[in-house]
């Protein structure tokens, strides 16, 4: 399975964003890894649109369909809006692969860069890796936009759920749920709860510095994280970088 991530499109294909064209760093993405193989399933881990419209996200979807036509996950990030995501088509519903359910848990607010728990999507979540198991699905993996643990720079870091400890006591007591991916944080970031996995992707365009106490972007290139899934509930990951795509980032000035 291939995570991407915070892809950050814009609705004019020729606009850039910090002078990056999120259009181009995403198609060099998709080429990157559709080089190295074919995956079975695709999953995006929100910030999709920039500029948060119908028009992007069918875009969007576009893309993607023009090389992946198997099960695809799209969750919205804290600069996108649901209701056109859903009025494009974005797919947002879990599926299954082989042994193992994947599912999105959506932790975005529209216009809110914050963190939101919904006690309601928590349940369902809760219901729906249940039922995979007793419908002999025995593993999980769980996709967030959110990450649960701090990654180390602190304005990320508090947009973090409130009861972040509370739900990661409860996913490691869920024995199915194998890992939690995320993105939000523009960096790799690969952590462990006991047995869980906590895994973030890197942005598909550019990256923010690691260990950042404020706003600050990094040098590193676009990239994207594989997901291998075993059939005995084993998961091996890694995170590749696009060679050669020019990063000329360029931050306001300030006001």
């Amino acid at each position: 399975m291939l995570q991407i991530s915070d892809l950050h499109l814009l609705e004019r294909p020729a606009d850039r964003l910090l002078n990056v064209d999120t259009s181009a760093s995403l198609s060099a993405v998709l080429a990157a890894a559709w080089a190295q193989r074919r995956p079975a399933a695709l999953l995006v881990t929100g910030d999709i649109g920039h500029t948060p419209t119908r028009k992007t996200y069918q875009r969007c979807l576009g893309l993607l369909r023009k090389r992946h036509s198997g099960p695809l996950l799209c969750l919205p990030g804290n600069h996108d809006r649901l209701a056109p995501m859903l009025a494009a088509g974005l797919p947002t519903a879990s599926f299954t692969l082989g042994r193992w359910w994947v599912a999105g848990w959506d932790t975005h607010a529209d216009e809110q860069d914050r963190a939101r728990f919904n006690a309601a999507d928590w349940r369902a979540l809760q219901a729906g890796a249940e039922a995979a198991v007793a419908a002999n699905v025995p593993f999980a993996l769980i996709a967030t936009h959110h990450p649960l643990i701090d990654v180390g720079c602190p304005w990320l870091d508090k947009d973090r759920l409130d009861n972040a400890e509370e739900v990661l006591e409860s996913l490691g007591r869920m024995t199915s749920v194998k890992a939690l991916v995320f993105g939000h944080a523009h960096q790799v970031v690969e952590g462990r709860r006991g047995p869980l996995r906590l895994l973030g992707a890197p942005s598909t365009c550019f990256q923010f510095k690691p260990g950042s106490a404020a706003f600050a972007v990094d040098d590193a290139a676009p990239g994207y994280r594989w997901l291998h899934l075993f059939d005995d509930g084993r998961l091996e990951t890694e995170v590749v970088r696009v060679a050669g795509f020019p990063m000329h980032v360029k931050l306001p000035q300030p006001t």
